[in-house]
């Protein structure tokens, strides 16, 4: 059963969800906006982010199991490969193989703009490291 199949996956996107990403397009230049769309039974946001020097694409995946497991997210746009970066240019935010109570995602406390927030900064340490050779955060523990 999926996120939109279930009263309370309904319930968290219509209270939570979809008024944080509300509020984070108000405002915003149309290119830099979440926008959303139904995948099976999950949610995928498509954006663009722009750190320091250069503008990707990217998008968030709301599985099924959301928001009980974290968001996926994946760089479309061709990036040089770094310690970070996983299969398919998915982005190491969260600890691999963690359990619910060892990972650094809380559904609690997080919604799916604080992924492309995180995202953000990911980014911005990818063009650091790819000036310095240096990753200039510590591994996600």
């Amino acid at each position: 059963m999926g996120l939109l199949d279930t009263e309370p996956g309904k319930r968290r996107l219509l209270s939570v969800e979809v008024p944080a990403i509300e509020r984070y397009n108000t405002g915003r230049d149309r290119n830099y906006r979440i926008m959303v769309a139904r995948v099976g039974g999950g949610l995928t946001l498509s954006y663009c982010l722009k750190p320091c020097h250069n503008v990707y694409q990217l998008e968030t995946r709301l599985l099924a199991c959301y928001p009980i497991v974290a968001p996926e997210t994946r760089v479309l746009t061709p990036l040089k490969h770094c310690p970070h970066l996983l299969e398919g240019q998915t982005i190491c935010l969260w600890r691999q193989g963690s359990t619910r109570a060892s990972s650094r995602w809380d559904a609690s406390q997080f919604t799916c703009v604080f992924a492309v927030v995180a995202a953000w900064r990911w980014l911005l340490c990818y063009e650091l490291w790819h000036e310095t050779g240096e990753w200039p955060l510590p591994e996600a523990k």
